[in-house]
């Protein structure tokens, strides 16, 4: 099983901790807001985080009071910086992807995951997998890049006759892996349609609850303006949804 692990590429790395270190960025602004709103009442609960990170959601649940809290992400350097920061002994780290990760059955209460599945080839199985790690009317909570923007690779705007910005999608219908340069050449991810998001839960035991398309409030551009490109088209799909 080939399994790309780019964020312990160095180059990648540096660029990425710069980016995420901007506290007015694009994940502290739009995407963990939008996926906090979406999360249930964490006091007491077990949660995973998949594709953890920094462990910023893991801490987050933490001080939300959940009982335990794990979080797994393939990247060495990013477990490292999340470990580096936590403080919380009910706080456990892996490092391994999602591919190969295996719990016990109904494992879990909540399951959070930012901006991790589209770098999962195999949907279908990693929607199968944690139905299972998940306790009966467990929650599911995923933000994964928009599918009009993974539909378009090259990520930059274009303009019209008339100036006017806009955002082109291309061979939407067709899913699949693309390549995209993202701070360095070959970045892997997967497109997939929104209908293939909302149907593979629907297919394998889930009752979808909530979608989200967060954009940028005019205040939020006001005060940091690379956001702009964010209110030309949705950036983030995210979505809640419970175990049946």
């Amino acid at each position: 099983m080939e399994i790309q692990n780019i964020y312990d590429n160095l180059a990648f790395f540096s660029e990425y901790k710069k980016l995420r270190d901007n506290a007015r960025g694009f994940n502290n602004e739009i995407e963990q807001p939008a996926v906090r709103s979406l999360v249930e009442n964490m006091k007491d609960k077990k949660v995973l985080d998949i594709g953890c990170g920094f462990g910023n959601f893991c801490r987050y649940a933490a001080d939300q009071g959940a009982l335990s809290v794990l979080g797994i992400d393939p990247s060495k350097n990013m477990i490292r910086e999340a470990a580096s920061t936590t403080l919380s002994s009910n706080i456990q780290y892996l490092c391994l992807p999602v591919e190969t990760f295996s719990t016990n059955l109904a494992s879990f209460d909540i399951i959070v995951s930012s901006l991790a599945f589209h770098y999962v080839k195999e949907f279908d199985s990693l929607v199968q997998n944690i139905e299972k790690w998940l306790k009966k009317s467990g929650q599911l909570v995923f933000s994964v890049e928009h599918p009009i923007c993974t539909a378009w690779p090259e990520g930059s705007l274009k303009k019209d006759n008339a100036g006017k910005s806009f955002h082109p999608v291309y061979n939407y219908r067709d899913e699949g892996q693309f390549e995209q340069t993202w701070f360095v050449d070959g970045v892997r991810k997967y497109h997939r349609k929104l209908s293939t998001y909302i149907n593979t839960l629907l297919e394998h035991g889930f009752a979808v609850e909530r979608v989200l398309e967060p954009m940028p409030s005019d205040e939020q551009i006001a005060q940091y303006p690379k956001l702009k490109i964010h209110r030309v088209r949705p950036p983030l799909l995210i979505i809640s949804a419970k175990k049946r």
